[in-house]
């Protein structure tokens, strides 16, 4: 009886890791990570909730928004980043500030998930980054 409960909790624990692994991108790290050298250069749009952006070192990374964020906006005039601390470090705590063609903040979506990219396609076509 005294191994059957540790076999158990270990079949319960092995889906939920697995759940919280990172899905496999290509060019895209499985590792989460935050942006710190200060403010974004250049960005474009993934498909659905996903944005590249480029930071001031001339890194990209594939940000992750919360589900559904981009839906009712075909397209993005620009964004602002709302920092969580002195340093402009953006990570999982930031929100993404959406602005409409006025210049009027439309509105705000939540990092997901941010990972170091490789160029999108939409800048080196020859980029294993797909936009999923």
């Amino acid at each position: 009886m005294k191994t059957l409960l540790p076999l158990a909790l270990l079949a319960l624990a092995a889906p939920l890791a697995a759940a919280e692994a990172p899905h496999h991108l290509p060019g895209i790290s499985d590792e989460e990570t935050s942006i710190t050298s200060g403010p974004i250069s250049r960005y474009h749009r993934g498909n659905g909730d996903v944005l590249f952006v480029l930071d001031r070192a001339g890194r990209w990374y594939r940000v992750g928004l919360n589900e559904g964020c981009l839906s009712n906006s075909p397209r993005i005039y620009s964004l602002a980043f709302g920092y969580t601390d002195g340093n402009a470090r953006i990570d999982r705590f930031t929100k993404v500030m959406i602005k409409d063609s006025s210049g009027a903040l439309g509105f705000n979506c939540q990092i997901a998930s941010i990972r170091r990219s490789e160029a999108p396609p939409q800048v080196n076509s020859k980029s294993p980054v797909t936009l999923d």
